[in-house]
């Protein structure tokens, strides 16, 4: 059985760098296409926030790297002032 990537997933890996200017990390992130556009429409300008967090982790081959996960940017509950609410 082959590994199915989820969604809003991705992982970054030890690049091997040819020179300095090269990536010191090098992966893929898999985005959910309902989740892009939505996110794209809950944009107010030309940049789209997405908010990513990683974990360290060690391949099954001992290769240290991070998992990623995209996720909607948090939002603070709006407060309407009182601050018995």
């Amino acid at each position: 059985m082959s590994y199915e990537q989820k969604p809003n997933t991705g992982a970054l890996f030890p690049n091997q760098k040819k020179s300095e200017n090269h990536p010191d990390k090098r992966g893929d992130l898999f985005l959910d296409k309902t989740f892009l556009i939505d996110q794209m429409d809950k944009s107010k300008g030309a940049l789209v926030k997405i908010s990513i967090a990683g974990w360290e982790n060690t391949s099954k081959n001992g290769m240290n790297y991070l998992s990623l996960k995209a996720s909607e940017p948090y939002e603070a509950p709006a407060t309407t002032g009182n601050p018995w609410e």
